[in-house]
């Protein structure tokens, strides 16, 4: 089953009403017990819908799903987090663990309270906006573990305080007409999240959120083996978001490959397109096409620093034995950023296969944030975040990599760390087939480096080099 038709089931064959159990629906009653009670029961008939009515308020902490549940949020029926530990078996407000043919479907909201799970306002001397600081216990608001042939359909989330749908381990998934609004402010609240999974569609979804919108990564689990991650598409959403609007990493643990995020729209993001390899596992086959996006800076600590692409590869700490991404596509990605397109190995993983086709980047500064700044972070191999200027593409540490039918313009502000409309560092086998680009703020529209024996990276800037069919004049190629 694919994650399409996972959505499209059966459907329930009873309804199990929480009032009958016991839930009140004011808003100040502890209906996790009635919700429970509910839950098992309809598993115990065999499956069925589990019904929280509209126009009520029901608080609870952790609920567990069951074979063949639905969890129907009605009309306008909203399911709010408890803000007492007691109340919760685990630190996720919905949860199930190997469950088969679970759903959280409806029209309501499910309200996570997130400022209630901050301890305060973590302030700073630049420019808003900033940071909440957690306290140091604040729960998901889903964990779906090791569950297969899942639903989430209709619903909204609202101001999660942590990590939002967290699938871990999960077949055959899909997810549709999810909104989420979260609190922008708010750390690690990120929209959707897919780890160790495997045949999983995210389509027609609305997420705004402070954290990373949709991220794809596999994380590190002693003691089980949920596998590689294989066959994601996120297609048709709308993200905004103060991180990263889809993303590969930073925990890569394990394999990932056929990963398509399509047809996307980004308003406004601190990177849009992101995979951030660090750990083990190899990243292989990962198309972004048709996304238009705003890429901007925001406070620091945030990761990313407006970047339009950014595709890293280096080890999180000296014990890492890093993989390696190859089979990289970005075909018809069009925006304007703060920052480069930055396709960057090293020395332990360098990128393989990469290709830009049809790409046009406007690269401008409208935002008050101190810019010429590349993110490095998470890694303690380098430092996390270094003073650099600003090509419109940077390539470096890499093979076989082709820019086709691309183009980076200019925007009116220009400030002096703005530099080379494309830099190759130490790459091999580029291609440059119908690449335009104007001047930034430096002489040169091209610049390539190559890294001779022993050489720290520096290297000898070559002056003019171009390829067939390449422009190095400042208009732009006619988009196709």
């Amino acid at each position: 089953m694919t994650g399409t038709q996972a959505r499209r089931g059966s459907g329930p064959r009873r309804v199990f009403d929480v009032g009958d159990y016991g839930a009140v629906g004011d808003g100040h009653a502890d209906d996790t017990r009635a919700l429970q009670a509910a839950v098992d029961a309809c598993a115990a008939a065999g499956g069925g819908r589990v019904l929280l009515r509209g126009a009520r308020w029901y608080r609870a902490g952790t609920v567990r799903l069951r074979d063949r549940v639905d969890l129907h949020l009605a009309d306008n029926a909203v399911l709010e987090m408890s803000l007492d530990p007691a109340c919760y078996s685990e630190p996720a407000l919905i949860v199930a663990d190997g469950a088969v043919g679970v759903s959280i479907t409806g029209t309501g909201r499910i309200e996570g309270r997130a400022t209630d799970f901050m301890t305060g306002w973590n302030g700073g001397d630049g420019p808003e906006p900033w940071i909440y600081a957690p306290a140091a216990w604040r729960p998901k608001v889903f964990l779906l573990r090791g569950c297969r042939d899942v639903t989430v359909s209709g619903i909204t989330m609202a101001s999660a305080p942590f990590w939002g749908l967290h699938l871990l381990g999960c077949e055959h998934v899909g997810v549709d007409r999810f909104t989420v609004r979260n609190n922008p402010a708010v750390p690690n609240c990120d929209g959707v999240g897919i780890d160790h999974c495997r045949d999983v569609e995210v389509r027609d979804c609305s997420i705004h959120t402070g954290d990373d919108a949709v991220v794809v990564k596999a994380t590190a689990q002693p003691g089980r083996d949920y596998g590689p991650v294989a066959g994601v598409r996120v297609h048709d959403c709308e993200l905004i978001t103060q991180d990263s609007a889809v993303k590969i990493g930073t925990e890569t643990v394990s394999d990932i490959r056929d990963v398509r995020f399509e047809r996307c729209t980004v308003p406004s993001c601190n990177r849009a397109c992101t995979i951030q390899l660090r750990d083990s596992g190899n990243v292989d086959g990962v198309v972004f096409a048709d996304l238009a996006f705003h890429s901007r800076y925001f406070s620091d600590p945030w990761w990313g620093h407006g970047e339009a692409v950014s595709v890293t590869a280096w080890p999180r700490d000296e014990q890492t034995e890093v993989g390696t991404v190859s089979g990289v596509t970005l075909s018809r990605v069009t925006g304007r950023s703060e920052n480069s397109i930055r396709l960057e190995g090293s020395a332990a993983s360098r990128l393989r296969d990469v290709t830009l086709d049809r790409v046009r980047l406007t690269v401008d500064k409208w935002t008050s944030f101190p810019g010429g700044v590349y993110d490095n972070r998470p890694t303690t191999v380098k430092p996390g975040l270094v003073t650099h200027d600003t090509p419109g593409i940077h390539i470096a540490h890499a093979d076989r990599v082709t820019v086709r039918d691309s183009a980076v313009a200019w925007g009116d502000n220009r400030p002096s760390y703005f530099s080379h409309a494309l830099r190759a560092v130490d790459v091999t086998g580029l291609d440059l087939a119908g690449f335009a680009g104007g001047l930034g703020a430096k002489s040169r529209i091209l610049e390539r480096k190559s890294i001779a024996a022993g050489d720290a990276g520096t290297g000898l800037a070559s002056s003019g080099a171009r390829s067939k069919g390449t422009s190095l004049g400042s208009k732009l190629p006619a988009p196709r």
